[in-house]
Parts: C-alpha cells; sequence; structure tokens
C-alpha cells in the first residue's frame, strides 16, 4: 500500500513536471481580468479544476486555452470549481482552498517578463508540496493532480 503511495506520488510528479514544460509554450491565461497591476505588483489568476472521467469529454471554456494540455491526462472531463484573480506585489501571498486542500502562492520576486513564485500544497495543515519557480508572465503553471473522491484537483496558476 505504501509503496502504491509512492509510486503513484512518483508519476504525479513527473506528469506536473510534463505539464509544466508543456504549459511554458501554452497561450496567455484566460479568465476574468484582474485589477490592473503596477509596475512593483503582478496579477495572479488561479484557477481550480476538477478532473474526471466522464461518458462524454467536457472542458470548462475558461479552459480552453489550456485544454491541449489537460488532455494529456488520464481524464477527459475538466470543470473550472473555482477562479481567483489577486494583485500581489513582492513578498505578499494568496491562499486559496478548494475541495479539502490549500494551495498558497507567494509572489518572491517580479521582473520584466517573469515571476518568482512559492507554491505550497497543504491539507490539514499538513504541507503536501512546496515548489518555487519562475513563470514567465501571461503563461500558466499546472500543479495539482491530488486524487478526490472522483477524479482529481489540478490548479493553473498564471501571473500577469
Amino acid at each position: 500500500m505504501a509503496e502504491d503511495r509512492r509510486v503513484n506520488a512518483v508519476a504525479r510528479t513527473v506528469w506536473m513536471a510534463a505539464a509544466a514544460v508543456a504549459l511554458a509554450a501554452a497561450r496567455p491565461a484566460p479568465g476574468a481580468a484582474p485589477p490592473a497591476p503596477t509596475p512593483d505588483a503582478v496579477s495572479v489568476t488561479i484557477l481550480g479544476i476538477h478532473a474526471t472521467n466522464k461518458p462524454e469529454p467536457y472542458i470548462h471554456p475558461a479552459l480552453q486555452p489550456i485544454a491541449n494540455e489537460l488532455r494529456r491526462s488520464k481524464y477527459n472531463s475538466f470543470d473550472l470549481v473555482a477562479s481567483q484573480p489577486k494583485t500581489l506585489s513582492a513578498g505578499e501571498n494568496m491562499k486559496f482552498p478548494m475541495e479539502g486542500y490549500e494551495l498558497q502562492v507567494t509572489v518572491e520576486k517580479i521582473t520584466a517578463d517573469a515571476v518568482q513564485l512559492a507554491i505550497t500544497w497543504s491539507r490539514q495543515g499538513r504541507v503536501l508540496q512546496q515548489v518555487r519557480m519562475a513563470l514567465r508572465k501571461g503563461k500558466y503553471f499546472l500543479t495539482g493532480g491530488w486524487e478526490l473522491k472522483d477524479g482529481a484537483l489540478l490548479a493553473a496558476i498564471a501571473a500577469r
């Protein structure tokens, strides 16, 4: 049982890394227009995604720009469960609870074309994953893959 969990964790990590590489070339982030950022702030958008397998494949319209990357997973349907844009300066963070998990995104550094982020997934106060990365402005990073009763929980993060 513990061995299966380790194998699943490794597979999820490999899938997330592959998705991150694929998303680096993805189209700009869709969704509601967040407040305009200032030169020392950036608009961060998190899209909460519930991935499932349904008889008829479905991708929420707001997720169409990253549909090709989503289709690479083992799921065929992707519902938008939450969307949150927020303007953040370096050192600020936002917490995003979804489906019993919490995603925290902290802006560490802002440059002309990228944002350095610290991303932390937790559940019931226990840290599940921490990632530090540079994200090109206007591009998505897909993270998650946490198992739910009927699928998985993903999040797409973009900064502008």
